[in-house]
């Protein structure tokens, strides 16, 4: 009889011992790694605001029909901007912000044309701006442009 009980005792308390090291190797372990990276190492950073500019240039024409009672306003081509994503078109009255067709907003690549209404067309001067977006961002600079009849 003593035969058969110690090896099922032995095998027990040997069943219990791995039980026992592999509690305490797996509570232990995380603290081990934690302990290696809790280093903590910081390197300089500079964060700076970037300013939306305004386009360099524009290639637009006006173009007004004699007894037509309108004028178009065609932009072709304008001064790429780093990092726009679109552009902001709008055609006002001379010294005003007064809006004489609805702002067009331009994917890059693309052109637009204003037609303005005969009901604006009292004054001989209007204003052509246009702003570089980025993402939701619209810039403060405008490029501006003044075309008459």
């Amino acid at each position: 009889m003593s035969r058969h009980r110690a090896p099922r005792r032995l095998r027990r308390v040997r069943f219990l011992v791995r039980v026992l090291i592999a509690v305490v190797v797996f509570t232990c372990a995380p603290t081990i790694a934690q302990a290696a990276f809790s280093g903590a190492a910081t390197a300089p950073m500079k964060v700076t605001a970037y300013t939306v500019p305004a386009p360099v240039g524009m290639t637009a024409s006006a173009n007004c029909p004699p007894f037509s009672g309108t004028m178009t306003v065609a932009v072709t081509d304008f001064g790429a901007v780093d990092r726009a994503t679109s552009y902001t078109l709008t055609l006002t009255k001379p010294g005003t912000t007064t809006d004489v067709a609805p702002p067009q907003e331009l994917k890059v690549g693309r052109t637009a044309t204003f037609t303005v209404p005969r009901g604006f067309l009292q004054y001989p001067t209007y204003t052509l701006s246009i702003r570089a977006n980025v993402g939701a961002w619209t810039g403060k600079q405008s490029l501006v442009r003044d075309f008459s009849c």
